[in-house]
């Protein structure tokens, strides 16, 4: 089965506060349109700053059902992608690393090949340097 686009959207959390950002984050993401969870891990870093990845099955007190807390561990976000989401965070803070697919882009693509269009590019843009109403 083939998957894309796919985005990971990374979210910090206190550590105390790791698992009500998890429940709120999922219940968002669950609910928009044209966006599907496809994997979610809880990033966190020792002291020395060494990453390690957290399935969400493994907090304690996470609530939820567990098969569906299950299914979202596909085993997508790699090693590399822990290290790299490692560097972001400290051993106080949690990162909550989901990938999510862009169903919506299938869609518009489809209706953009009807008009011999193609979908070229994907281009994020951090809200932070993202220019609103001008100079």
């Amino acid at each position: 089965m083939a998957l894309g686009p796919l985005e990971l959207i990374v979210l910090s959390f206190p550590a105390a506060r790791l698992n009500d950002g998890v429940l709120t984050t999922l219940d968002r993401l669950h609910g928009a349109p044209g966006v599907r969870v496809v994997d979610v891990l809880v990033v966190r870093t020792d002291a020395a700053g060494g990453a390690c990845g957290v399935e969400l099955s493994e907090l304690p007190g996470l609530f939820g059902d567990p098969l569906d807390i299950a299914r979202l561990a596909t085993g997508l976000i790699t090693e590399t992608d822990i290290d790299e989401v490692g560097e972001l965070v400290d051993d106080q803070t949690d990162a909550l690393a989901v990938l999510v697919e862009h169903l919506w882009v299938n869609d518009l693509a489809s209706e953009v090949a009807s008009t011999d269009g193609t979908v070229l590019a994907l281009m994020h843009i951090p809200n932070a340097l993202a220019a609103v109403g001008g100079p």
